[in-house]
């Protein structure tokens, strides 16, 4: 199997909106043409992340950022990194 391995510019491992940290496989699957996360679970929701607003795509969803209270799911609070919430 081969594995295809993309140069990215310094600092793309982040969030473009909160500046979380995302993974790889979440900029390849939700993020634009060039793996930019512009959206990410610490800054949206899961419905708007799903219709495109990683991507940098508009959504007809309130944004959590002009409703604050929309983003409070009981994983609002969960660790990017894959620890434990403390």
């Amino acid at each position: 199997m081969m594995h295809v391995v993309r140069d990215r510019p310094e600092g793309q491992t982040a969030c473009a909106c909160c500046g979380a940290h995302v993974t790889d496989d979440f900029r390849r699957v939700f993020g634009d043409e060039n793996d930019v996360a512009h959206r990410c679970l610490a800054c949206d929701c899961r419905a708007r992340i799903q219709r495109g607003s990683a991507a940098g795509t508009i959504v007809d969803l309130p944004d959590p950022q002009d409703h604050p209270n929309r983003n409070r799911g009981r994983r609002v609070h969960a660790r990017t990194d894959g620890g434990d919430v403390r």
